[in-house]
């Protein structure tokens, strides 16, 4: 079988615009849209906001592994957000100039900045009184000591975030330097791109950057993601030029690798008996995300991903595409409405067993998704 033909990977649908967070209901029309993308990406979120509640055991929270396994859907989400800005922020900075391609991509983190020090302060508010009315299930991380203005001082310089969207925190610094990342991609330096991102990444498992850990931890799939935007008709023509056998080859390789590391992962997670040396694994796989092999995974499992979901695009956009499409079109939408219910059941109930938990993760994909095609307080989420 092949997954991989190239006029197949032409972009065939509507669009909205280039982040990783897009808002209820798409956005005008600019560029063409592949709908693998909005597939792939209305699963990772949807993942993200059922396992978020972390209840277990679970079914989800088996099949995802719970951030464990060799690859992650946070990953390749971030991978997804940096490829579309790679995309769009070229085609800016091509028609308009530098200018106008900065504009877009600064506006952009004005407005995650806002969403994210709002519902930083709103959380911190209601894990406040949440403490002091004697209710113990708060989340982790909240401020109880500073004073008002040290808090909001702390939270504006993004040296403080609490609550379920914290992405949205790492997304600003993102989207602030994407377009450094976009002009040295015009000047064919995509390798410096490459070195930056990852010299990034290893950082916070060598010194301590303090609140720039998270960024730069997952700043380089975003960038990684940049870089596979930017020259996606490129990386089109180049294996448009191979023969039909090494793209079979290819395309193949790529499925067969998305798999093993999924398998691989989750044999591991369930018999870590069988990892010979658990120091050398955590350090290259695990470390809280931070493993050195991380990064060069993800890559082969967005692509593998992207081939699978490619191929059986049709019969998956028919099915639970009816969930998955209006998901990946709203994602910011999506990830905020998780942060609530993720932070707020915990003060009502706590887990259950097996199937308890399971009814609990899949309650909030279908109360989000009645919210996403209600749309349902749209009008407070940028576009």
């Amino acid at each position: 079988m092949t997954f991989l033909h190239l006029p197949a990977l032409a972009p065939a649908n509507v669009t909205a615009r280039a982040t990783g967070l897009t808002g209820p209901g798409g956005t005008v029309a600019r560029r063409p849209r592949l709908l693998t993308l909005d597939l792939m990406r209305g699963y990772y979120v949807g993942v993200l906001a059922a396992v978020h509640l972390d209840y277990v055991p679970s079914l989800l929270g088996l099949f995802d592994g719970r951030g464990s396994l060799l690859v992650s859907e946070a990953e390749n989400f971030f991978l997804i957000s940096g490829l579309l800005v790679g995309m769009l922020r070229r085609r800016d900075l091509e028609q308009h100039g530098p200018m106008r391609m900065a504009r877009n991509a600064w506006k952009r983190a004005g407005q995650l900045y806002v969403l994210a020090v709002t519902l930083t302060l709103l959380f911190t508010v209601i894990g406040r009184l949440a403490v002091a009315h004697g209710i113990s299930n708060v989340k982790d991380g909240l401020d109880s000591d500073s004073s008002p203005l040290g808090l909001v001082a702390n939270t504006l310089t993004l040296r403080y975030t609490y609550g379920w969207a914290d992405f949205l925190t790492f997304y600003v610094p993102m989207f602030l330097l994407a377009p450094l990342m976009v002009w040295l991609l015009s000047r064919r330096l995509a390798p410096v791109v490459v070195l930056l991102a990852y010299a990034g990444f290893l950082l916070p498992s060598h010194y301590d950057t303090k609140f720039f850990s998270p960024f730069l931890q997952w700043g380089v799939y975003f960038f990684l993601g940049t870089i596979a935007g930017y020259h996606w008709d490129d990386l089109r023509r180049l294996v448009g030029r191979l023969s039909p056998t090494a793209r079979r080859v290819l395309s193949t390789g790529l499925v067969v690798a998305t798999i093993a590391l999924y398998v691989v992962g989750m044999i591991l997670l369930f018999h870590p008996e069988l990892i010979v040396d658990p120091a050398t694994y955590n350090h290259l796989f695990q470390n809280n995300r931070l493993g050195l092999l991380r990064p060069f995974a993800a890559p082969i499992s967005f692509a593998g991903t992207f081939l699978l979901v490619r191929r059986f695009e049709e019969p998956i956009a028919r099915t639970v595409g009816r969930v998955l499409l209006p998901f990946g079109r709203s994602s910011l939408y999506v990830y905020v409405a998780q942060s609530f219910f993720v932070f707020l059941i915990p003060f009502v109930i706590g887990p259950r067993g097996f199937w308890g938990n399971t009814l609990f993760d899949v309650s909030v994909i279908a109360v989000i998704y009645v919210a996403v095609r209600a749309r349902f307080l749209t009008f407070l989420i940028p576009r």
